[in-house]
């Protein structure tokens, strides 16, 4: 019944990804559902799901993207094992606790494609207000997704 659940939160985020990116963007933004979803899927799932829910949330935003192929997958899955280690030091329950760390790490992990795809191509694939702009409306998308996150996985509020 978990795997039906995740399933479900997993294509449920899909949609509003591509919604919100490709339908409704705002100003040419829009929150990162996936880094917001894979990031509140390793706090509130244990080892095996913080790990693994991530990579698909990567894979899917590799689908999407023509960058660097597999980038996000391997950034959305080192995100979730940071999670992993990160909760067992902080306390990752509270939304300023989890918008601060989802800033963090979305700042490190939009750092981490543009090394990448300039290692690979040689040329910026990301425009500066997104590199600026981009962590900061993730970061505060974060709270909420976590929720969600906390409904779908039954599990109570940490």
């Amino acid at each position: 019944m978990t795997t039906l659940r995740d399933l479900f939160f997993f294509l449920l985020i899909c949609a509003g990804h591509w919604w919100l990116h490709w339908a409704f963007p705002m100003g040419g933004l829009a929150p990162n559902l996936l880094f917001a979803s894979a990031f509140a899927a390793a706090v509130t799932g244990g080892p095996v799901r913080g790990i693994a829910l991530p990579f698909f949330f990567g894979l899917y935003a590799d689908l999407l993207g023509a960058g660097a192929a597999g980038s996000w997958a391997l950034i959305y899955t080192l995100i979730g094992y940071t999670v992993q280690v990160m909760k067992r030091h902080f306390d990752l329950g509270s939304p300023f606790s989890q918008a601060a760390a989802a800033l963090v790490l979305s700042l490190l992990s939009l750092f981490a494609y543009q090394s990448a795809y300039l290692a690979v191509s040689g040329m910026s694939p990301l425009p500066l207000k997104v590199l600026l702009l981009e962590p900061l409306i993730t970061a505060l998308t974060v709270p909420p997704v976590f929720l969600l996150a906390c409904r779908f996985s039954r599990r109570p509020r940490r």
